[in-house]
């Protein structure tokens, strides 16, 4: 197959500022997620979602071509020609081609969205938060379970699209959880234990580096799909605990942590938490990820307006308040 053009020059500005643009664009993005359709004709269409640097755009494509599925790639860069059109208050790409570029010839950087912080940055905070552990024994856990899978764990995302779902995503969203629970935890120290906020915190979505494939082109694993982070978490918890022979209680409450921290069986957990700290880490874990999803939306209401319904928090419609 040819390439198209090698590498087309970008012929619109960042997706990010495609927010209230309408009508027809000439460009490359990377191919975040493409599914299979079938409409309620019959025919099938293409649920696609592209990116760069800037955000993500969702898109369709309802004439569909056998070459499609051989040049819509997770991962890849491609070209693409279509309109912008709005649906539901935001920007849907309605694409009419889509082309194969050499991907030898792409600037990935341009198409990859990253955490806002270095990732040196971020680990050695990562590390100054462990040192604060004073018991051995949960000390000696994190800092097992971490070098198992260090690489997946900075360079993950935390999420397929709701929240930090990009390249280090998961390394910055676990860090951002450790600051908010220390802080809360700072405040009362009769009632947490720091030793299993920090390593709660920093552990809670460890499933995630085997729920995910990669931080490009990210999908489900099929133990992903079968299992879901919070019992793979837990079980790479409790075996580094059995391994290490930790004490059992330490154990339990260690690998409660990571069973309750999504609140309730309505949202993944198993079981609710049963522990201050469990409980704590359950609500440090929904406020950055609800942050992350705040800031996304209001990136694209203008002052004075409100967002379409936010799904990830209950379908409220926020409100951004006018330029001062």
């Amino acid at each position: 197959m040819k390439y198209w053009m090698q590498l087309k020059r970008r012929t619109c500005t960042l997706i990010k500022d495609l927010m209230d643009f309408e009508g027809a664009i000439d460009s490359n993005f990377m191919v975040k997620s493409c599914e299979k359709g079938i409409a309620g004709s019959g025919k099938p269409y293409l649920n696609i979602v592209f990116q760069d640097n800037s955000g993500t755009l969702d898109a369709k494509k309802w004439d569909v071509q056998d070459s499609d599925f051989s040049i819509l790639i997770p991962g890849d860069v491609v070209g693409v020609q279509g309109n912008v059109l709005k649906y539901k208050g935001k920007p849907q790409l309605k694409v009419a081609k889509v082309y194969q570029l050499n991907q030898d010839l792409i600037d990935r950087s341009e198409f990859v969205q990253t955490a806002p912080y270095k990732t040196e940055d971020m680990v050695a905070q990562v590390n100054g938060f462990i040192e604060k552990i004073k018991d051995p024994e949960i000390k000696a856990v994190i800092q097992g379970v971490l070098k198992d899978h260090w690489d997946a764990y900075i360079s993950y995302p935390a999420a397929k699209s709701i929240h930090q779902a990009y390249e280090g995503g998961l390394l910055y969203h676990s860090l951002s959880v450790c600051k908010i629970g220390y802080a809360i935890a700072s405040l009362y120290p009769e009632v947490f234990d720091m030793d299993y906020i920090i390593a709660g915190t920093l552990m809670h979505d460890i499933g995630k580096v085997e729920e995910f494939n990669g931080p490009i082109g990210t999908y489900y694993t099929r133990i992903g799909k079968l299992e879901s982070h919070i019992q793979i978490g837990a079980m790479i918890v409790n075996a580094k605990c059995k391994e290490l022979k930790i004490d059992q209680e330490k154990t339990d409450l260690l690998t409660h942590i990571i069973l309750s921290h999504h609140g309730i069986p309505e949202y993944g957990s198993p079981i609710v938490p049963k522990t201050p700290e469990a409980f704590l880490v359950h609500v440090a874990d929904d406020t950055d990820a609800k942050c992350d999803v705040m800031r996304n939306v209001l990136k694209g209401v203008k002052p004075g307006e409100f967002s379409s319904k936010v799904v990830a928090m209950d379908n409220i419609e926020l409100y951004k308040k006018k330029s001062e």
